[in-house]
């Protein structure tokens, strides 16, 4: 007798719509992002730093202040996207 498994897809963490907490952080989220490209455009870098900083410490709210596991995950994809905005902002000026 053989048994089979199936591995069940890990779902990607999202916003809960329903929750105030992620409604006031995602409107946060989308700001820092949106400061943080202008600055890149405009050849601001420490702005663009400063708004990556923010992000960072979303995070860490979310982690160690929220403990919202998922809130934490959404706001450290929001940081490595950030970051490879960036570098690929400088690779296009350095090209």
């Amino acid at each position: 007798m053989s048994t089979q498994t199936t591995a069940v897809p890990a779902l990607a963490p999202q916003f809960d719509l329903n929750d105030p907490q992620h409604l006031a952080m995602r409107k946060l989220m989308a700001n820092a992002y949106a400061r943080h490209a202008i600055a890149l455009e405009r050849g601001l870098p420490e702005s663009a730093a400063r708004n990556l900083g923010i992000a960072q410490g979303f995070d860490l709210m979310a982690w160690v202040v929220f403990k919202d596991w998922d809130l934490s995950a959404l706001a450290a994809e929001l940081e490595t996207h950030m970051m490879n905005l960036e570098r690929a902002h400088f690779l296009r000026a350095t090209a």
